[in-house]
This record gives C-alpha cells, sequence and structure tokens, in this order.
C-alpha cells in the first residue's frame, strides 16, 4: 500500500522512484559463501509492472461504454474477428 500511496503523492512530478530494479541473491548450494555460490535474480520495473496491472483491471470495469460498439479490440468480451 505504501507504494501506492507514492505513486498517487507524485502525480506527474518525478517517475525515477517507480523505474528501479532489486537485485536478490539467491544461493546455488547450502553454505553459499563466495560469489560465485549465488545467483543473481533481478526484478526489473517490478513495482510499475505491479501498478499498471493494478490500473488496468480497475479501469477493465469502466473502460466498456467509453469504447465504441465498433470497436472489437482491447475488451475480453470482443473479438478481433467479430
Amino acid at each position: 500500500m505504501a507504494v501506492f500511496n507514492q505513486f498517487h503523492s507524485l502525480s506527474g512530478a518525478n517517475f525515477d522512484k517507480i523505474n528501479s530494479a532489486f537485485v536478490a541473491l539467491l544461493p546455488k548450494k547450502d553454505g553459499a559463501e563466495s560469489v560465485g555460490d549465488f545467483r543473481p535474480i533481478s526484478l526489473i520495473n517490478s513495482i510499475a509492472k505491479l501498478i499498471t496491472k493494478v490500473l488496468s483491471i480497475r479501469l477493465s470495469e469502466k473502460i466498456s461504454p467509453i469504447i465504441s460498439p465498433a470497436q472489437s479490440a482491447f475488451l475480453k468480451s470482443r473479438c478481433l474477428q467479430d
């Protein structure tokens, strides 16, 4: 919730905080001590992906009346072949 509150408080200001990457080191074996014993996992743009997923889910409920009936893309209930 803190991430969403911070995103909401940005309101067009500095979005550098959203475009960040987290690096986690996972041990390849028990008792890992040297750098070679770890596997780096990068979570690039995970915060931005989380925010866009939540926004898309919330927007999907409101978008149907906005989009023309002739438009077939961007809606789960409509097919491109229709």
